[in-house]
């Protein structure tokens, strides 16, 4: 049934089967999977457990409406967002576009979400806190559309969400928010970092920060970033999101390309950023991962952890169950005792 449901909805618009998912997931109907347990892929980074390397990256559930079920599904980790302090229409539709063939999509949502209030209700009724062992909760946070100074809602944010998740992260890269990725320039990155340091400090958090990156920066920006992410003790980057470079699939169409065009994109700045930081700095990779050996590649580079999106959206609710047994059984195979050991040894 669940097969066929899938059929289904990778033949419909995109953004409407999104929709469909949500509400389906919302009612429990998803495929009840009994998920085996791997301790050569278990890990504790930044001090709470990860069970395998696996997690969804933000953007599928950009309102914290369906966490339970996306655990569920065997994610380790799940970021929700990209929230923002006002509710948000986004761009116009339609707005996301799948490319079967190069297992792609281009996406122009522009930060569409429901806003933090509701946000902050639906972390609340998912009950996460009471439920979350080896449950990990990202939540990832951007300025609405028409702020004059995004630290103002980055603050806002902050202290509205900090105590619901167990990591923080600063979406700086999108390509569909004007003017957003000019805040990954040195001066503007270092005033974001400082301030976001600041008011966790202020609130005696220490819940980690991370900032997701875009892969299209230039060679300079990836030193003054990690140079600013050094001097500041930030805890992750997440490596990366969608690129604008849209040479591979010939299109006209605007907005940010993920999947398995931006495979070799998103591992080159894993293993600059690795080298640039010297592994000090915990790693997310993002980016066209559609198999175990992706993951691999990625964690070969100086990822510690993976994020999967488009491949989740193309290949179902069994794939990450999948990819959980692939990957156990190639470390194993490997002979590695445990999946940490391979993080940065082709960096």
């Amino acid at each position: 049934m669940y097969k066929f449901g899938h059929y289904f909805l990778s033949k419909i618009d995109p953004e409407l089967a999104h929709n469909i998912s949500i509400n389906a997931f919302k009612f429990g109907l998803y495929p009840k999977i009994n998920h085996q347990q791997y301790e050569v892929l278990e890990q504790i980074i930044w001090g709470r457990g990860f069970k395998t390397p696996i997690g969804l990256a933000a953007g599928f559930d950009k309102n914290a409406e369906v966490i339970n079920a996306l655990f569920n599904l065997g994610f380790s980790f799940v970021e929700v967002g990209t929230v923002t302090p006002l509710p948000q229409k986004g761009n116009p539709k339609p707005r996301i576009h799948r490319f079967h063939s190069e297992k792609a999509l281009i996406n122009s949502l522009g930060f569409n979400n429901k806003g933090s209030d509701q946000f902050k209700k639906n972390i609340l009724k998912s009950n996460i806190k009471n439920n979350s062992k080896d449950r990990v909760l990202g939540i990832n946070i951007g300025n609405n559309k028409n702020t004059e100074d995004i630290l103002d809602d980055l603050k806002k944010l902050f202290e509205d969400l900090y105590r619901f998740g167990d990591y923080i992260t600063v979406n700086l890269s999108s390509p569909n928010t004007p003017g957003l990725r000019d805040n990954l320039k040195s001066n503007n990155f270092d005033r974001i970092v400082k301030g976001i340091c600041k008011l966790r400090e202020e609130n005696n958090s220490k819940i980690p920060i991370l900032f997701k990156i875009s892969p299209d920066i230039l060679p300079q920006d990836k030193k003054d970033i990690a140079l600013i992410a050094l001097s500041n003790d930030i805890e992750g980057l997440i490596l990366t999101n969608t690129t604008i470079n849209k040479n591979l699939l010939r299109t006209d169409l605007k907005g940010g390309v993920s999947g398995k065009p931006l495979l070799q994109k998103s591992n080159d700045l894993i293993r600059d950023f690795y080298t640039l930081t010297s592994g000090k700095i915990k790693i997310i990779g993002v980016g066209g991962v559609f198999s175990a050996e992706d993951i691999l590649q990625k964690m070969h580079y100086g990822a510690s952890l993976i994020q999967l999106y488009t491949s989740f959206i193309f290949n179902g609710p069994y794939y990450v169950d999948k990819l959980n047994k692939d990957l156990s059984q190639i470390v194993q195979e490997m002979g590695y005792k445990n999946i940490s050991e391979i993080i940065g040894i082709k960096a």
